[in-house]
């Protein structure tokens, strides 16, 4: 763990003299500089450590913005919408003025916080992880993920896992077998279908 923390300093202090040479060559108000991680790492919770699973520890990653575009009063805020990496090319492409390839997946999310009105935007995602060496190592995962609800899926033991994120944040409570929660599972797992035949 202390090395993980130091690691994050460091990036840290990197980042930060990236930025001071930017603006000592007179360029940092002509970058759009991005930050962001390719995952979230677990230390213990869910009794896991890594990174290979769609709870949220490990699929939330940050994401920090600073554009010379954005009004001097939206500058320092917090944007809570789903934004996923496969949007960073088409942000970086956007900016540039290039226009994205036709079969590039992801969206410009430079609106989010350029628009004065808030775009249309996505409300849920679909996450997959292959698996990895064989099922006992790393078996295949994948998800819906909405703001209020998750639905897990891990095809090789045939178990879901449903978890309502507004009351539980932590995802510590399966509410896959409640009854009550059937409909919620039956429409998340037609979703989770809907995605997948759309990706491939």
């Amino acid at each position: 763990m202390k090395n993980y923390y130091r690691l994050a300093s460091e990036v840290d202090a990197a980042c930060g003299r990236i930025v001071a040479e930017l603006k000592a060559q007179g360029l940092l108000e002509n970058t759009l500089v991005l930050f962001t991680g390719d995952n979230g790492y677990f230390h213990g919770e869910h009794g896991l450590a890594d990174k290979w699973y769609p709870y949220e520890e490990s699929i939330r990653v940050p994401l920090i913005v600073r554009d010379p575009r954005m009004a001097a009063e939206r500058r320092g805020g917090t944007n809570d919408d789903f934004v996923l990496n496969a949007d960073l090319a088409p942000t970086i492409l956007a900016a540039a003025r290039a226009a994205a390839p036709p079969r590039m997946q992801g969206a410009d999310f430079a609106p989010l916080y350029l628009s004065e009105r808030k775009p249309a935007w996505r409300d849920e995602f679909y996450y997959e992880h292959a698996i990895v060496r064989s099922k006992e190592f790393i078996p295949a995962s994948e998800a819906v993920v909405r703001r209020d609800a998750k639905y897990l899926n891990w095809p090789d033991f045939a178990h879901e896992e449903l978890f309502d994120l507004a009351a539980d944040p932590q995802e510590e409570r399966n509410l896959a077998a409640d009854p009550a929660r059937a409909a919620q599972k039956a429409e998340l797992r037609r979703k989770l279908e809907e995605w997948r035949a759309r990706v491939k």
